[in-house]
């Protein structure tokens, strides 16, 4: 199941979808960094590539809860 959480309440050890030039990864969050203008994250896909991103405060995550 796939839900809509908020940018800002991302937590390390989330699934979060993310859409890629590859299309779309599931990475389980790493590491969360809030900064002033939003949010910086880190986390793996299943084949264990690092992925690298951000997001603005107030914007839809879409993570997978199992």
């Amino acid at each position: 199941m796939t839900i809509d959480v908020l940018a800002e309440d991302l937590q390390p050890g989330d699934l979060l979808e993310l859409s890629t030039e590859l299309g779309t990864q599931i990475l389980r969050l790493t590491h969360v960094e809030r900064r002033t203008q939003g949010i910086k994250f880190m986390g793996r896909n299943h084949q264990g590539a690092l992925y690298s991103s951000g997001m603005k405060y107030g914007e839809l995550a879409r993570c997978v809860r199992p």
